[in-house]
């Protein structure tokens, strides 16, 4: 019954930790998510009034702003722009508790919350529940160690009873991460709030039981990167200057303004992840498009030890006239880079804005740098780290050893500090324990060479993205195949679900 589905318009909703990404329809060209929302929600605190109000008079949702609060039983939930409107009022936090429920816990699992957040989802992209003939391909959260069926059962029952689906299929996160990517055999790292997971997937088959938790999180990074600010004192002198009183309480308020500008904005060529300082020649190579007239693959080691590239021997064939205009060209360029060392060497400060210290413009220096050093040197000195996780999934007693070689030749790092293009090059350079310490020594058990996975240009839309949209992007390309097939091995339609409930997700794909 799946062929019905082929000429609906499927959605497509990528559940991370912190926010969801979603679509209705596929393109022939694979476009961006056309709704982005926070994975939160937020329930009056007991003894407070799930009314709020303004100037005296009682505030009501504007009747044409998609709101789902009126919901049985969650009279004052807020979501999306509500919840954003009301935590710009002072003293929010005594009113609500704000939750974010695809966030993994050691307590139960909040279903109703997920449940919330996705019914809002679906009227900001337009789709009625009561008359919805869209199919759902869904990509839960990473829950370490694995995707459960129990949990594809519950997303399931979600899917069908609350969101009125009429095909439903489940797609793990690095599954749809390394498709991405361009890859079927890889290493996929996502980061998350508090902690980070490495999934090692082989042959398009997510290998659960190499998987492996680092319990070190984007949280820690920005725990982190705040105390960095209170101490370093160029920022409190910006600070200072600029403030109109000080005291202690209005120096954290402001770093903290800081730090959250500089994790929102400046994700690019402002930040500068420090890669390993290591002495090997191990190679680490990258799928990123090289410079023009550059061939092949980039060695990040070279840099980091300062081998000079081989220079190639000039061979001409242009006339004497042309030969001199080439040489004078060359040697005012060489008088003109030596003036250029002469000059002092700029700065590295960028300017941030706040918004307690609008129109006003705060230096900050290099320290900016260091923002996600807990994740590549441990919270504390020799603790845990991101790329020691990864070793221990690649080492996992079930892999033989060509699969961990292969492994190694596909690596993407997801979540949403893959916003950061430094960082995922840098972590690539502290792999090098891994690796031969020479690409000339050769093995059968030690791979040489690590390669870093990003999106392909060829996907139009998403040329120059980072990788933290790299689940979406397989997800979509997934969703063009998983409603079509006749033999209904890659969905559950209604039909399904209605002969065998939940439990229909135990037998999809395994029935002859």
């Amino acid at each position: 019954m799946a062929f019905l589905l082929r000429d609906n318009q499927p959605t497509v909703v990528h559940c991370d930790t912190d926010v969801l990404r979603a679509t209705l329809g596929i393109q022939e060209y694979l476009a961006l998510p056309t709704v982005t929302l926070k994975a939160c929600y937020a329930t009056p605190r007991a003894g407070s009034s799930s009314t709020r109000l303004i100037d005296g008079a009682r505030e009501t949702p504007a009747a044409d702003t998609p709101d789902v609060t009126d919901q049985t039983g969650k009279n004052g939930w807020l979501v999306g722009a509500d919840l954003e409107k009301a935590m710009e009022e002072s003293g929010w936090e005594e009113r609500l508790e704000v939750r974010w429920p695809f966030r993994h816990t050691k307590k139960a699992d909040d279903w109703e919350g997920r449940e919330f957040v996705l019914t809002h989802l679906y009227a900001l992209l337009g789709i009625r529940i009561e008359t919805n003939t869209s199919p759902l391909l869904l990509i839960p959260p990473p829950s370490p160690p694995s995707l459960p069926l129990p949990d594809q059962a519950m997303y399931c029952q979600m899917a069908f009873e609350q969101l009125n689906v009429p095909g439903f299929s489940v797609l793990p996160n690095p599954l749809a991460s390394l498709f991405a990517l361009n890859a079927t055999t890889g290493i996929i790292l996502h980061i998350g709030r508090t902690t980070s997971e490495v999934s090692i997937i082989v042959d398009s088959l997510v290998r659960w039981e190499c998987s492996t938790t680092v319990e070190i999180g984007q949280e820690d990074c920005e725990a982190w990167f705040i105390d960095l600010l209170n101490r370093d004192e160029g920022l409190e002198t910006e600070l200072r200057a600029a403030a109109e009183g000080w005291d202690e309480a209005t120096k954290q308020r402001l770093v903290r303004e800081v730090a959250e500008f500089v994790w929102k904005e400046c994700t690019g060529d402002d930040i500068e992840v420090p890669p390993a300082q290591v002495a090997s020649k191990a190679f680490v190579a990258a799928t990123q498009p090289a410079p023009e007239g550059d061939e092949g693959d980039f060695d990040v080691a070279k840099k980091l030890i300062g081998e000079p590239a081989p220079v190639a021997a000039a061979q001409s064939h242009k006339s004497k006239k042309a030969q001199q205009t080439a040489t004078t060209a060359a040697t005012k360029a060489a008088a003109d880079a030596v003036a250029a060392e002469s000059e002092p060497v700029q700065a590295d400060v960028i300017t941030v804005t706040i918004p307690s210290l609008p129109g006003k413009e705060i230096s900050l220096g290099p320290v900016r740098h260091r923002l996600c050093e807990p994740l590549l040197k441990g919270k504390t000195p020799g603790g845990d780290t991101v790329w020691e996780g990864m070793g221990r999934a690649v080492e996992s007693a079930s892999l033989s050893v060509g699969e961990r070689m292969a492994v190694w030749e596909a690596v993407g790092v997801v979540g949403e500090v893959a916003r950061i293009k430094s960082f995922a090059p840098a972590l690539m350079t502290f792999l090098a324990p891994f690796l031969l310490s020479s690409t000339d020594l050769p093995s059968d058990v030690q791979p040489a060479r690590v390669r870093l996975l990003s999106i392909p240009d060829y996907f139009t839309n998403f040329k120059g993205a980072t990788s933290e949209l790299a689940p979406f992007l397989g997800a979509s390309m997934v969703a063009k195949v998983a409603f079509s097939d006749a033999a209904g091995k890659h969905c559950i339609t209604k039909v399904d679900y209605n002969a065998k409930g939940p439990a229909v997700v135990y037998t999809v794909g395994n029935e002859e």
